[in-house]
């Protein structure tokens, strides 16, 4: 197993460098010369070494909050927030079938079978975890590891992330990082002039609801802090009016009603944007717009691809191009998915933020998705 060393601080010293800050995992070791691979399988040297001192004796030293100093041949920091002591090695993890625990979720049975060629996969069930247990079945894994299967809430997640971390096994998003990017509240302030406007209660309560629409005016959508009904467009999703309060009963009633125990945080209404049109979904008639979904992976692009299928080619400018990358760059998270659309002026817009471990491959093909993990520790 390699040891797995997360990034809490940098810190830039004119004169010296950046000043990273991590804590050494218990068991594992660090010493200077030592050499540490970013998620992109860059290689750092250990340069520099120093474990703080904190006069509280009762925190373990495993616990304790290390200054090192790095150095690499091209001059280059880490990309993401890991740093791996020995060579990167990806693990999967995927959901189980619900009668069959040896064998992957129907679901993911493609995927599984692709990231299977080139990477270590191990199963849980998933319904075992709702429980409190972890029960574990396929390869025996170790270390660095991307969760792909369903949504879970963010207390579900942060006791899938403990339970797997007793057992050696690290997933690549901390319990903070998911839910950062999992909720809408966590990412929307950094990134609201590039979104939607939005607003949003802390649960359900419809008076609540009708205090911040207040202030609104024109068209809405109404979600809960991960999810829409967009395919019930008419009925729980589309307000075309925030001043017609019997509208706003009406729909965001039925979001909830429909929601039921799965309703995540609480309400949003997020201003309905005029998107350019790709036609209508057969059965919901909710309207299909120039849409697509980009995998971002330690501050990178890995693959992006158009949301809905039949859409038309990925058509971004240069420009636009470096205008994703920046959003990228700025995410706080090791692995995420943003979902962006072409309004009708033109111009691109955040539609979305969520969890790269929970969040569909649409239409990018399983066999670049997982690819392009392998090619990070083939250089």
């Amino acid at each position: 197993m390699s040891d797995i060393f997360r990034i809490i601080d940098r810190i830039h010293i004119e004169g010296r460098g950046t000043i990273y800050t991590t804590t050494i995992p218990k068991g594992a070791n660090l010493h200077i010369s030592d050499h540490l691979f970013d998620l992109n399988g860059n290689s750092f040297k250990v340069k520099g070494l120093e474990i703080r001192e904190i006069f509280i004796s009762d925190i373990p030293l495993h616990e304790r909050p290390v200054d090192i100093l790095l150095e690499s041949a091209d001059k280059t920091e880490p990309d993401g927030d890991i740093l791996v002591g020995g060579q990167l090695e990806i693990n999967f993890l995927f959901c189980n079938h619900p009668l069959y625990p040896r064998k992957v979720d129907e679901d993911y049975k493609e995927e599984h079978r692709v990231a299977g060629l080139s990477h270590s996969c191990a199963l849980f069930s998933y319904e075992d975890l709702e429980k409190g247990k972890l029960s574990l079945y396929g390869d025996e894994i170790t270390g660095l590891a991307v969760y792909r299967g369903w949504m879970m809430k963010p207390r579900m997640y942060s006791d899938f992330y403990n339970q797997l971390e007793e057992r050696g096994i690290i997933l690549i998003n901390t319990p903070k990082e998911y839910e950062r990017y999992h909720l809408l509240p966590g990412w929307y302030k950094e990134f609201e002039n590039e979104t939607a406007n939005s607003v949003w209660t802390v649960g359900n309560c419809m008076q609540d609801v009708f205090y911040i629409s207040k202030e609104l005016e024109g068209s809405y959508i109404v979600k809960d802090y991960v999810k829409s009904r967009k395919h019930e467009w008419h009925d729980a999703c589309f307000i075309e009016n925030v001043r017609d309060q019997a509208a706003v009963n009406r729909v965001v009633g039925n979001f909830i009603e429909r929601q039921g125990a799965d309703l995540v945080g609480g309400i949003v209404l997020r201003k309905y944007e005029n998107l350019r049109q790709n036609g209508f979904h057969k059965q919901s008639k909710m309207p299909l717009s120039e849409e697509y979904r980009v995998f971002v992976y330690a501050g990178k692009i890995l693959a992006v691809d158009n949301y809905w299928s039949g859409a038309s080619d990925i058509k971004f400018s240069a420009q636009e191009y470096r205008w994703i990358e920046s959003i990228a760059s700025r995410v706080k998270s090791n692995f995420v998915t943003v979902d962006l659309a072409r309004k009708e002026d033109g111009t691109l817009i955040i539609m979305e933020f969520g969890d790269g471990q929970v969040s569909g491959l649409q239409q990018v093909a399983a066999e670049t998705f997982y690819g392009a993990f392998l090619r990070k520790y083939m250089k």
